[in-house]
């Protein structure tokens, strides 16, 4: 066994130094220090769920692999759309919560899959959060403190709260462009009864970006159909 490990490793050396040589290197050649950057990355945003594991550390560290796989293709993908390149898969796939969930799925029991749609919702609410804090807050700030937190709360209840994500199509990424707009008018709604005539104001210049945003998205996606 020590003999056929020795064997590949020499092996996948001698092909990738023979392609470097003629000037690239060979079809799903990952250079290391780009893998080590990668499970950094990897170790990062999942970390913490993989430590809650209550499972052996190969185990995880199998599980752990496999997420920084799909983290080496979205980057690989995302380097191609800037070169101008097509991806056989789109950078949107790769990057979609549900993309990952499928990867991991096949290794997860049913109470870790639990616990991983649990940290995924937890993660993807607080980064939603986040960015909708920072927005208000530059572009609405006339809003006193405790409306933009009246904002924030409605918006939050309305958009985020575990709400599904895109997933694999652009009819899927259509239709859930149009449930967040609808989304968002029901939040506006229920705004404008909460809200003075001036704060209702200033918090139509944070919630027009968001509609603006989406009707871009939106016509991104109808145009790939």
């Amino acid at each position: 066994m020590k003999r056929i490990e020795l064997l590949l490793t020499v092996g996948t050396f001698l092909l990738a130094s023979n392609a470097l040589a003629q000037g690239g290197p060979p079809p799903g050649y990952v250079d290391n220090s780009q893998r080590q950057m990668t499970e950094m990355q990897a170790q990062m945003r999942y970390g913490r769920f993989l430590d809650a594991l209550d499972t052996t550390a190969e185990r995880k560290a199998e599980i752990g692999s496999v997420i920084t796989t799909v983290f080496l293709e979205r980057n690989q993908a995302s380097r191609k759309r800037a070169s101008g390149a097509v991806s056989s898969v789109s950078l949107e796939e790769l990057s979609s919560p549900a993309y990952l969930r499928d990867k991991v799925t096949e290794l997860l029991s049913d109470q870790e899959l639990q616990t991983f749609d649990e940290y995924e919702a937890s993660f993807q609410e607080s980064v939603l959060r986040s960015n909708f804090t920072r927005q208000l807050a530059r572009v609405s700030g006339g809003l006193n403190e405790a409306n933009q937190e009246i904002v924030l709360e409605i918006l939050m209840r309305h958009m985020g709260a575990g709400q599904e994500q895109v997933s694999r199509s652009n009819r899927d990424a259509v239709d859930e462009s149009q449930r967040q707009m609808q989304a968002l008018m029901d939040a506006r709604m229920e705004l404008s009864q909460l809200l003075s005539d001036s704060q209702m104001q200033e918090a139509e210049k944070f919630l027009g970006q968001i509609i603006t945003g989406l009707m871009t998205t939106q016509s991104m996606n109808e145009a790939e159909l």
